[in-house]
């Protein structure tokens, strides 16, 4: 690769399940990134929903906090917004991430488990969730 910057000035994500590394929301942040935002980003194929999950992403509404969905069909679980700040029951991002149900679950391909740590931390996140 040409005109790469050092290793230094590289953007770092905390990791998701190292408490050292980061805050409770960075860290949740980092998982949604990991596990969502290949979809969930402004060029990416979940565009047209509106909800973007790259670690970068400032503004809360894209992130889904009181956002109703666009595009989730029963996967909204009958819930009305992506994140409901300190309610992580009534939030469809929450209902999503934590479903086996192929019709609802989130991400769509490549997994059959619940991702019992990560889908912890998010409610955790969501839960604590106060304003972003």
């Amino acid at each position: 690769l040409a005109n790469v910057p050092p290793q230094s000035e590289w953007p770092i994500v905390p990791v998701w399940n190292d408490p050292n590394t980061g805050l409770l929301g960075e860290r949740a942040r980092a998982w949604l990134e990991i596990n969502c935002a290949h979809c969930h980003r402004q060029e990416g194929p979940a565009k047209n929903t509106g909800l973007y999950l790259t670690y970068n992403e400032t503004d809360s509404y894209k992130i889904g906090v009181m956002k109703p969905p666009v595009a989730a069909g029963r996967g909204s679980g009958g819930l009305k917004y992506g994140i409901v700040p300190g309610d992580p029951e009534s939030s469809i991002l929450y209902y999503r991430i934590q479903s086996l149900d192929p019709g609802v679950m989130m991400p769509e391909v490549g997994r059959k488990l619940e991702h019992r740590e990560g889908v912890e931390l998010v409610r955790q996140w969501i839960f604590e969730m106060n304003d972003i």
